[in-house]
């Protein structure tokens, strides 16, 4: 199973759109706030914290029977306190997603339709360019990135509104999770925290 970000046009794809428009809603599901906080050997406390995310399942627009779409919902916030013994340098904020498939049956599937196989060269790929794709095989997991910012204060913050996925010729069991990562850097230490929603079907 291939992972497509933005437009997809696979036999096995995951596709992430964050301009959709008019989303279809279903019954979206909530998950529990998480918060961790890691102490820095110079003085620091960094706090992430994922908040407000959601999963909204959907039926796919296609009829596809094995085709699975929804819309992903979420708030990051990494927030540093403290009087350090060191300025803090640098500092990185991420949020994404990550999708799973049990059963890959994309294998042998004949389209009848000539795409671009040659987007990357350590994979074989299929799709319709400019896009970013990895394989997804059976058991697999891929992670997609939501969002990426700069912390260049104490706080920083990403949020995320009906971000579109879409995860074709999965014939097992699909699920999700958003996750958050924050990273901050001094002179002496490098330090990163990380958190992880609970794992939902799609």
């Amino acid at each position: 199973m291939i992972l497509k970000k933005f437009i997809s046009a696979s036999a096995a794809s995951v596709g992430l759109l964050l301009f959709a428009t008019g989303v279809s809603r279903a019954e979206s599901i909530p998950v529990p706030d998480i918060n961790r906080s890691i102490d820095t050997v110079d003085g620091w406390r960094m706090t992430l914290a994922l908040t407000g995310v959601r999963v909204n399942a959907v039926p796919n627009m296609a009829a596809a029977p094995l085709t699975r779409e929804g819309y992903l919902s979420g708030r990051v916030t990494v927030t540093v306190d403290g009087d350090g013994a060191v300025p803090v340098t640098t500092g990185q904020l991420v949020v994404g997603a990550q999708l799973g498939c049990q059963a890959d049956l994309s294998e042998g599937l004949d389209l009848g339709i000539d795409f671009d196989t040659d987007l990357f060269d350590d994979a074989p790929l299929i799709g319709v360019g400019p896009d970013i794709g990895s394989t997804l095989h059976s058991g697999g997991i891929t992670t997609v990135g939501l969002g990426a910012k700069s912390v260049k204060g104490r706080m920083a913050t990403i949020s995320v509104m009906d971000a579109h996925v879409a995860v074709d010729e999965c014939g097992g069991a699909v699920t999700v999770r958003l996750f958050a990562s924050a990273q901050m850097s001094t002179d002496t230490s490098d330090d990163s925290v990380n958190v992880y929603s609970a794992v939902l079907p799609l």
